[in-house]
């Protein structure tokens, strides 16, 4: 167990917290100094990414999503975390307060039981503050679309170009869409994010204005991987949940944006407005583009722990709740990518949400150190907001999990509160 045991480990060496934006003069000045402003062009990278997630809709086009009509508050009962110890793996241990001041945090909160037990902002963020949630989207886009099937909108057994003629001829056109939700449909595609000359990196330079734009990018993947058929095996693809975007306005009529207004926010109790980044066309990023506040985040998961309901609203269909919180597609998950993390950490994949091995959770993940986390054995929900200096780390993809089984078990390990 990630608690037992400690008193042999190595102890965590407290880091200086990594400057904020503020202390780091981002966007400082009138006029900004040219090294201290963030622009479309370097947003992404350190350390301007710091600033960047917080204020993206100040930088690029995006589409809002309002708040419900009527929020409805979450319930507090404050338990202290910060001088819990966990292990973080190879031997090293560090309290939670500790290990949050160096882990790029920005927001990071804990509900149990259906109430908020901790909540902590860092880097200038607050309560009100929308967070680029990169990958998140995708379990967002996934619920939206288990939703349309369950309403018999969508036939998760058809094939994409049913849809969408006008992927007919691409590497997507002869996919199923469920495949295409549980990325095991095969298409040869690079998602190396440092390396400028990737396919994600077209994927980018597409949502920037004078881009293509999302469609024209889809249209243009035509290749397969040449050893696996559809179906054989995941392989991480950030179009997909664009292909099923798509989808969802295509049968809805809708923009991705009313969609999610519609089939979960208004009905969620959020308290503040979301926001979609657009492409040129105004086309709302499916996969990756969704900011939204650390507590409506928690909101979210929270709902799909408790069956699909918030506040007495049946928000989702409770069988797509109960989809969503059970692992499956594990045969899949392991056969294309030799990285022991798949299989070691993660354990399967499937609908858009990443399942852990070893806990009943699953997870919505972004890189530079998103987290939507849901622990249905210990009734957990953990939501993290970051600006860490890379898309992928040890301390994004396996520190991190290990941090939130370890407070998911301290906390189911506590006696109920007595009514």
């Amino acid at each position: 167990m990630l608690l037992c045991s400690l008193l042999l480990a190595v102890p965590f060496a407290r880091a200086e917290a990594p400057p904020g934006a503020a202390e780091l003069g981002l966007m400082a000045g009138t006029p900004v100094p040219p090294d201290k402003l963030v622009t479309i062009h370097n947003f992404i990278e350190p350390p301007y990414n710091r600033w960047s997630f917080q204020h993206l809709r100040e930088l690029f086009p995006t589409r809002a999503v309002p708040a419900a009509p009527v929020p409805r508050p979450l319930p507090r009962r404050p338990v202290d975390l910060d001088a819990l110890t966990v292990a973080l793996g190879d031997g090293r241990t560090a309290t939670i307060g500790d290990w949050l001041h160096s882990a790029y945090t920005d927001a990071f909160l804990v509900m149990h039981r259906g109430a908020i037990v901790y909540e902590r902002y860092e880097n200038g963020q607050g309560p009100a503050t929308p967070h680029l949630m990169f990958s998140v989207t995708k379990s967002f886009t996934g619920a939206m679309m288990l939703t349309l099937m369950e309403q018999g909108l969508v036939d998760g057994a058809r094939v994409v170009r049913d849809y969408l003629p006008e992927l007919a001829d691409t590497a997507f056109g002869d996919a199923t869409v469920q495949q295409v939700m549980d990325m095991t449909n095969s298409i040869a595609y690079d998602e190396t994010y440092d390396d400028p000359e990737s396919d994600i990196s077209r994927f980018i330079t597409a949502m920037y204005p004078g881009g293509e734009g999302l469609h024209a990018h889809l249209q243009g993947l035509e290749d397969k991987l040449p050893a696996l058929a559809h179906g054989e095996a995941f392989h991480y693809v950030t179009p997909d949940p664009e292909v099923l975007g798509w989808i969802i306005r295509r049968v809805t009529g809708m923009t991705l944006a009313e969609a999610m207004y519609t089939l979960i926010w208004s009905r969620l109790g959020t308290e503040s407005e979301a926001s979609y980044w657009v492409d040129p066309l105004g086309i709302e990023m499916a996969g990756g583009g969704l900011s939204l506040t650390l507590r409506d985040a928690a909101r979210f998961g929270q709902m799909i722990l408790d069956d699909g309901q918030a506040g007495g609203v049946q928000v989702l269909p409770p069988a797509v709740a109960s989809r969503i919180r059970t692992h499956r597609n594990h045969s899949a998950f392991g056969r294309y990518y030799e990285d022991p993390w798949y299989g070691e950490v993660a354990t399967a994949y499937h609908d858009q949400w990443w399942s852990y091995r070893g806990v009943d959770a699953v997870a919505a993940l972004g890189i530079h150190g998103q987290f939507i986390y849901i622990n249905a054995e210990q009734d957990v929900v953990i939501v993290k907001q970051s600006s860490d200096p890379e898309a992928e780390n040890d301390r994004v993809d396996s520190e991190t999990p290990r941090v939130m089984h370890a407070i998911a078990a301290h906390l189911g390990s506590l006696q109920a509160p007595q009514q």
